[in-house]
């Protein structure tokens, strides 16, 4: 299963968000030459965590590079031990559908 990153910043940290950059190429595929049009939601789990994640849009209604579920990313920060530079790794299992972990920064 294709695994994506995305590396923490003290604004995830303070607004309970992560950023999902990495996975927006994954949500937006075109399918059988019909344009692509991103989900509206995202489904996330960490063991036992599970969430369908919202993707908001901006004003002219494009995507969000970010899905911000407060009590589901306070959690997992908490659980994790998450800090600033640690790294969300996504692993997709599945259409719009990915299992969440962290790679600690200092780990070698």
């Amino acid at each position: 299963m294709p695994v994506y990153e995305s590396q923490l910043t003290e604004g995830n940290l303070k607004n309970s968000h992560i950023y999902i950059t990495a996975v927006l190429g994954r949500l937006t595929e075109a399918v059988e030459g019909v344009p692509a049009k991103p989900p509206r939601a995202i489904r996330l789990e960490y063991k036992g965590l599970k969430v369908t994640a919202e993707i908001p849009k901006s004003q002219h209604g494009r995507p969000r590079k970010f899905f911000r579920e407060p009590n589901f990313v306070k959690s997992f920060f908490e659980r994790t031990g998450a800090a600033v530079g640690d790294t969300v790794l996504f692993e997709e299992i599945g259409p719009a559908q990915f299992r969440l972990d962290l790679r600690k920064a200092n780990a070698s």
